[in-house]
């Protein structure tokens, strides 16, 4: 858990003279990591099997209505997530994404409308604002989904989505 969250904060980190001081509280002061910071807490507990209820969920709720993110202790998320952007942000309890992804605001990773489970996202893929990722879907490492696309399609590694429904390109076409 504090490897992750320490990988966490490293992303806050954009020049090279940042001070670790100046990295902690830019990210600790980020609604984004508070609300990852939460669900690492909750997720640690949850694979532990650590009983947190009903503190996980008022928890849960408080973070979800202060920063407008939602991530479930039952979603899997690898290091390094940035999340760039107050709010708007839905992740279904079956999400799983991989290392140093990064996520503007307004995008959910969901079901099919109540069935089905969510996408698999793979490393360093970077999803902008308003992007939606609809069902169990496999996203490739190195991906890019553009602003408001809707994804419900596998994307190989290296793809990059755009629009609604969502069109393709691999990297070098």
């Amino acid at each position: 858990m504090f490897d992750n969250i320490k990988e966490d904060l490293k992303r806050f980190s954009t020049h090279t003279g940042d001070s670790s001081l100046r990295i902690f509280l830019r990210g600790i002061l980020s609604p984004g990591f508070q609300a990852l910071a939460t669900y690492r807490f909750f997720h640690w507990c949850h694979k532990k099997k650590i009983p947190t209820q009903p503190f996980r969920y008022v928890a849960e709720r408080f973070i979800e209505i202060t920063t407008g993110i939602s991530i479930p202790a039952h979603c899997t998320i690898g290091k390094g997530l940035r999340i760039h952007h107050f709010g708007g942000i839905i992740f279904h309890p079956s999400a799983r994404m991989g290392d140093y992804c990064t996520l503007y605001h307004q995008v959910t990773v969901g079901d099919r409308g109540g069935y089905g489970k969510a996408a698999k996202i793979g490393d360093r893929v970077l999803i902008g604002a308003g992007a939606k990722i609809i069902g169990e879907i496999s996203i490739g490492n190195d991906c890019k989904i553009g602003a408001n696309a809707v994804v419900d399609k596998d994307m190989p590694n290296k793809t990059t989505a755009y629009g609604n429904p969502a069109k393709y390109k691999l990297k070098g076409q």
